[in-house]
């Protein structure tokens, strides 16, 4: 099961940008001090004495806070979620699925549980897209074309089976990630890990079953 870690591969996207050992620390500890105080509740000095510099380095490359939270969601949207979810895909492709409930259960799961040991930091985003409308039709776009592009073959596969609707791959796509976030984004919110998995996957399966059996 693909459980990736994001912070760890935040940290892995840090060591291919053109910063300091001190920058990679002090966006480190940002990422780190954002998921548990939250962004608002967090400051320069906070940052500087998690990362072991001193303010200042702070502010000699990033001249506020949000340049740093920015400094955090750029790699966070072009390298680390992409990189999750390519290796979703990758495990995916290399399992046999009996029917598309198999499927469809398998990737529900990997899904929510991916949410729930990553929620501290996706919590910081999610933070942000409430107030950003352009960030979250940013996000929601490429999760639709990753999502898409890594099934659609496998959906084309179940549709030809009959077991699967003839809808495009993005429609089918768009349907299944709504359904599973309406679970997943109050414990993120919130910051809980108090959802059943097993008993969500349950629930989300045989709903999207029934909208999207032919």
């Amino acid at each position: 099961m693909s459980l990736n870690n994001v912070e760890s591969l935040f940290a892995a996207s840090l060591q291919e940008a053109d910063l300091s050992e001190k920058q990679k620390a002090v966006l480190r500890a940002s990422l780190t001090l954002f998921a548990d105080k939250g962004y608002d509740r967090t400051s320069t000095a906070d940052i500087a004495r998690l990362a072991g510099v001193s303010e200042g380095t702070v502010y000699k490359k990033f001249k506020t806070k949000r340049e740093i939270f920015e400094a955090i969601t750029a790699p966070f949207v072009d390298q680390v979620l992409p990189t999750a979810a390519g290796e979703f895909f990758q495990e995916i492709a290399g399992t046999a699925f009996p029917d598309f409930r198999g499927l469809l259960t398998f990737a529900v799961h990997d899904r929510i549980v991916f949410g729930l040991t990553n929620r501290r930091e996706l919590k910081i985003f999610v933070q942000e897209i409430v107030s950003d409308p352009k960030m979250f039709s940013m996000l929601a776009a490429r999760a639709s074309r990753l999502f898409t592009q890594g099934l659609a073959p496998l959906f084309k596969q179940f549709q030809d089976t009959g077991e699967l609707v003839r809808w495009d791959a993005v429609r089918i796509g768009r349907y299944i990630i709504s359904t599973v976030l309406a679970y997943v984004l109050p414990s993120v919110i919130t910051g809980t890990a108090s959802m059943d998995a097993e008993q969500a996957t349950q629930e989300i399966v045989a709903f999207l079953m029934k909208g999207l059996h032919p």
